[in-house]
């Protein structure tokens, strides 16, 4: 009877347009999580702005999946979140090109020279150096918002540019970068921040906010021969600026390398030795790129966590079904209503035309701080739960090493009513462990964005709490247990640590293992430059050098 009435109170909730979080459900402790909750989404996304590693891996900005030591995802799919972004004043970004000359206006530009770099292809190279003035305005789609895909990474700004998400990938970029500033016009919007491999800002206007620094003719790039004409990578451009929300869901073929390469550059006079190889010096963005993999990611920029704007809003009822049954790494936002679409697009309008900021509540480091005190912990349960990380030991000693770490987790939230004697002992433990600190600020100085936001975090809490606490119960007494008993307990306690690290997919628990050697970098695949032999699909992290490449071909679109 309790979950019938908790899920008529999702319904009424959802109808009237609200942010459910599992302590508005009023449900009993030990209650999972409702199947169409997206505490965990939102969560994941606030602790992975402006970090490279989570937006790569989870490609659609928030959804994740935790696969051990081998991880298969289906390549990729949408960002969910819009955030008001600035950049500070003082801050330097590079536009690299063929042709010598300073960009106007409707142009792209990167934050690292090397990323620039890459742009010249053969020829000559000029990269022009900007300084912002003044602090830029902008608006950062999250995920890997910047690849050119048929699987949604787009959906985002497809919302904005032309009103829906579309299915094609071959869209007119020039006429998307128009769409967005023409909206962005409206709330004095200097530029939109996307990511593939490497972050990127969509400049609308360089008289605006920015001063050249330097026009520079760098060392050309040479390019190695191609060894066949088979190793030609077709590319057809489509010149269609609004293509059918029907169209098929496939990759636009990547750019002919052969199309870029002409007679090999002459080096400037008083050279010695080898021009620096194209293949190679291509790679160089992903290494400038790792370096933001993790927190504090991207620090030349900064977000408005009171004004993130996210389609994991359970008040967008028609998400809500278009994602039941669906695999969290293949969420689009193709099925979105008029209505629903409507509503965001009057939300965005209103947090992008507001004068005034929020609670001033740092998010990211609210959510950040939750990582950081669980996400070793269950991995190291993880691990005591493994036969082989307990050799030599029976079932009773083992399940009393993992007592202890039960509770090590939970002892800040016990108390000396904490014990079966007391009829709430365990709901007390979950309401103490599950209430963070930010529930204390009175709900008038946060947004509607920031009380979504605290509702995930509480969410969050609530199930890591719950699962804890409820295989506590089952290891109270567990040192003075039998044999079998505890070898039973010890498989439930597998069960329980497996899905509550799967439903949590924090992106920390993903990386080379073995670590990488000092002339290495751990890689995911990333478009535009996947290595030869990549499968897309496999998003396995692997050792490769940082050092060279040459002989692994950048693959361009």
């Amino acid at each position: 009877m309790l979950r019938l009435i908790a899920l008529l109170g999702l319904l009424a909730t959802v109808v009237s347009g609200s942010q459910v979080t599992f302590a508005d459900l009023n449900v009993p402790w030990d209650a999972p999580p409702h199947l169409d909750s997206t505490d965990n989404s939102l969560f994941s996304a606030v602790n992975s702005l402006l970090q490279r590693w989570p937006n790569t891996l989870y490609k659609n900005g928030a959804s994740s999946m935790l696969c051990g030591n081998i991880c298969f995802y289906t390549f990729p799919t949408t960002g969910h979140t819009i955030i008001p972004a600035t950049m500070p004043i003082g801050t330097l970004l590079y536009h690299g090109h063929t042709v010598e000359g300073v960009p106007s206006v409707l142009e792209w530009v990167a934050l690292d020279f090397e990323h620039a770099y890459l742009f010249c292809r053969q020829g000559p190279c000029y990269v022009v150096s900007f300084i912002t003035t003044r602090d830029l305005r902008l608006a950062y789609f999250d995920g890997s918002s910047a690849i050119k895909w048929g699987n949604g990474t787009l959906d985002t700004q497809d919302m904005l540019t032309w009103g829906e998400p579309l299915s094609g990938r071959c869209t007119d970029e020039i006429q998307r970068i128009k769409n967005l500033c023409a909206w962005g016009k409206t709330f004095g919007l200097d530029g939109f921040v996307r990511m593939s491999y490497n972050f990127e800002v969509m400049v609308c206007d360089f008289s605006a906010g920015l001063k050249v620094v330097s026009v520079q003719n760098h060392l050309p790039k040479s390019v190695p021969e191609l060894e066949s004409e088979d190793d030609d990578l077709k590319y057809q451009p489509q010149s269609n600026p609004r293509p059918s929300a029907q169209t098929e869901e496939k990759p636009c073929p990547p750019m002919s390398r052969s199309s870029a390469i002409g007679p090999q550059p002459d080096p400037p006079g008083g050279w010695k030795g080898s021009l620096p190889e194209g293949y190679t010096f291509d790679f160089q963005p992903l290494v400038t790129g790792s370096w933001r993999n993790r927190s504090p990611g991207e620090t030349r920029m900064h977000v408005d966590y009171s004004g993130l704007v996210t389609f994991y809003d359970t008040a967008l009822a028609s998400l809500i079904v278009s994602r039941r049954g669906v695999p969290r790494g293949h969420h689009r936002l193709l099925g979105i209503s008029a209505n629903d679409s409507a509503r965001v697009h009057a939300e965005l309008a209103e947090v992008f035309g507001r004068q005034t900021r929020g609670s001033g509540v740092d998010w990211g480091s609210v959510t950040r701080l939750i990582v950081e005190r669980y996400a070793g912990r269950l991995e190291t349960l993880r691990y005591t739960l493994e036969p082989v990380a307990t050799f030599n030991l029976n079932a009773t000693q083992q399940a009393a090493l993992v007592r202890f770490q039960f509770l090590t987790m939970l002892v800040p939230y016990m108390t000396t009513d904490s014990v079966p004697t007391n009829a709430s002992w365990t709901s007390s433990i979950v309401e103490r462990c599950s209430t963070p600190s930010t529930s204390l600020i009175p709900a008038s100085l946060l947004t509607p964005q920031e009380r979504r936001i605290q509702g995930s975090v509480q969410g969050t809490l609530h199930e890591i709490c719950r699962r804890l606490t409820v295989m506590w119960v089952d290891a109270f007494d567990i040192e003075a247990a039998s044999e079998e008993r505890a070898v039973v307990a010890l498989e439930n306690w597998r069960v329980h640590v497996k899905e509550l690290m799967d439903w949590l997919g924090w992106s920390v628990w993903v990386d080379c293992n073995p670590a990488c050697n000092p002339d290495a970098m751990c890689y995911l695949p990333s478009w535009p430059s996947f290595r030869e032999g990549d499968i897309q699909d496999d998003m396995t992290p692997r050792c490769i050098s940082s050092v060279s490449r040459a002989g692994q071909p950048t693959i361009w679109v």
